[in-house]
């Protein structure tokens, strides 16, 4: 199931011009980091995402080199476990703003970048988004960092949602 959605969604990319939005939210001077209850959120290494499973993380073994070779780039990784099982994943990049095909830009160094969010069906609605979103400011605030910036699909409704309900503001398109 996982690779028919990858190779679905790269044939949207070849075909059809995807719209995003993009939004922004400044960093809270009280930023501070609770994980939802029964949940660890940390930062991942390489070692944990070569053990993400798929049905979890969406990450098959081509993404988990990928992401492996992201961390060696400088991106970072929040990971959600339950149990010691990887159960929420949230990409972080410190330098560029990046909508694969679409979109590059550099960022202040002020900013971090957001992106492939994703939480395991089995535990959604567990506040996890929310969550890895408020642990991400609070390392940004520890850091001095003042923005975070992400993106979503026009017609992603549940992204667009999430980052409304924290607080930021779209930029467009």
């Amino acid at each position: 199931l996982v690779r028919l959605r990858k190779a679905l969604g790269r044939l949207r990319r070849r075909f059809v011009l995807d719209t995003f939005d993009v939004f922004v939210r400044p960093v809270p001077r009280d930023a501070r980091s609770e994980p939802p209850a029964g949940y660890v959120l940390r930062w991942g290494t390489p070692e944990d995402v070569e053990r993400c499973e798929p049905q979890h993380t969406e990450l098959d073994e081509r993404e988990r080199r990928a992401g492996v070779a992201r961390l060696g780039l400088g991106h970072r990784v929040v990971l959600g476990l339950a149990s010691d099982v990887v159960v929420f994943s949230m990409w972080v990049n410190p330098r560029c703003l990046n909508v694969p095909g679409l979109m590059k830009r550099a960022l202040t160094g002020e900013q971090w970048f957001i992106y492939k969010a994703f939480t395991s069906p089995e535990h959604r609605g567990k506040k996890l988004y929310e969550g890895g979103m408020r642990f991400v400011l609070a390392a940004m605030r520890a850091e001095g960092r003042t923005e975070l910036v992400g993106y979503a699909h026009v017609k992603k409704d549940v992204s667009r949602k999430g980052l409304a309900a924290l607080g930021f503001a779209s930029l467009g398109r």
